[in-house]
Order: C-alpha cells, then structure tokens, then sequence
C-alpha cells in the first residue's frame, strides 16, 4: 500500500470533523496563522533538539539506541519536552487574548501543515534513496489514525489555550498542556528510536484521550460564539 495520501487523508478527516462539529465557516486568517505557528515552531525547536544530540556525537537513531536504555529514554524525554514547551509556547503566544474559534482555526492550520510537511519529507526522503513509500495496509492506516488525532490535539490545545487566558489562568493551562504535549510527543519519539509497538499504541491511546477531553472542554464554549444567523420575520 502506498503511504503518502493517508497522513495526508488523517488531517483533512480532521479537518472535516471541525466542520461536522458546527464551524461550517472558514476562519482562513486564523488558519494561514496556524500554518505561520508551526514555521516559527520548526525554526526554534530543530535546532534546539538536533544540536544538542551532534554534540554528543549523535547523527543516528542507531547512535542513540546504542548507547542503552536509559540514555534512550533521556533523548527521548529530551525531545519530547523541547517540542511540547516550543510548540506550545507558540501557540500561547499567538492565541492570548484572542477568542477560542480563534485557537480552533490556528490550531488546525498548525496540525494540516504538519501533516503536509511529514508526507513532503518522506516523498523527498523517498526519493533521495530511491525506495518506494510502500507500507502495509495496517500501517497506511495507522498513520492516518495517528495524523487524524494529532490535528485534533492540536486543535484542542490550541483553543484551550486561548479559553485558558480568557479566563484568568492561561500560564497554568500552558504548564499543563506543555506536560501533556511532552509526554505525547516523548513517547512518539521512543517509538521512532526503537519501534516499539506499546510505545505507539500508548502515544495514540493518550493523544485520542487529550484531544477528546479538549475538545469537550472548548467547543461548546466555541459554538457560544459564533454569530448567530437572524431571523426571517415574515
């Protein structure tokens, strides 16, 4: 099965169910924004994980691997804890003050552009090597899953964040979702280290879990406010 529509297919499922969910109108400002997030993102938090690691020697999966389990896991937590504070620190920064459809649409805009960039650079990867990105079906669709609630996370954080300053407790809502996004994401990267399946499963249970309690947290409150259409009067 040929991978590379179906990470792609995850996010724009993602995108489809922000739409069944009430928010019919585009917010393609907010969206734009999102995708501006995840660049700036990219731009401080690569450096930040990949220099450390050349460092030490480290240019490989396999070098890391190598060293054992505890340093594995260490790079692991590493990398995790660099992308959940940058991420979302990027994030915060952009949605403070601003109203939680706001969040919805950047944080959407952040999540397809990632999945557009992971599908670019394995097409390219693909192609520099001249290996073909054929996987089987179970793994196609798993990594539509995957993609599927890694928008959805973002989406949540994203509009969480936003609520979260509205209300008065947006520096402790950041602490909690850049947690939350660590371990995600640390899990995510022990998997890739080392192909561990319960690390793959744990990482998709937890982000299913966060993106669902997120979203029930804020899309009510993000219905609330949107215009309401008026009525006819005959």
């Amino acid at each position: 099965m040929y991978l590379l529509p179906f990470p792609v297919l995850g996010a724009l499922l993602a995108w489809a169910t922000l739409y069944f969910l009430g928010f019919e109108r585009q917010r393609w400002g907010e969206f734009l924004l999102g995708l501006a997030a995840f660049f700036m993102a990219m731009i401080v938090q690569n450096p930040v994980q990949q220099l450390s690691l050349f460092g030490m020697g480290i240019t490989s999966n396999e070098d890391v691997v190598a060293r054992g389990l505890a340093f594995t896991v260490g790079v692991s937590l590493w990398l995790g804890l660099v992308a959940g504070t940058v991420q979302e620190g990027v994030k915060y920064l952009l949605v403070k003050g601003k109203d939680i459809g706001t969040g919805l649409f950047l944080g959407l805009g952040f999540g397809v552009t990632e999945a557009f960039v992971i599908a670019g650079a394995a097409l390219a990867g693909s192609m520099a090597v001249g290996t073909p990105l054929e996987v089987p079906l179970i793994s196609a669709l798993l990594s539509m899953v995957e993609r599927y609630l890694v928008v959805l996370f973002h989406v949540g954080t994203a509009a969480y964040l936003a609520h979260a300053y509205a209300e008065g407790y947006g520096r402790e809502a950041l602490i909690a979702v850049i947690g939350l996004h660590a371990v995600v994401d640390s899990l995510a990267a022990y998997y890739h280290l080392t192909k561990s399946e319960p690390a793959m499963y744990a990482t998709e249970l937890i982000t299913a879990l966060a993106a669902l309690w997120l979203l029930r947290r804020v899309v009510p409150k993000a219905r609330a406010e949107l215009p309401r259409e008026e009525e006819v009067l005959w």
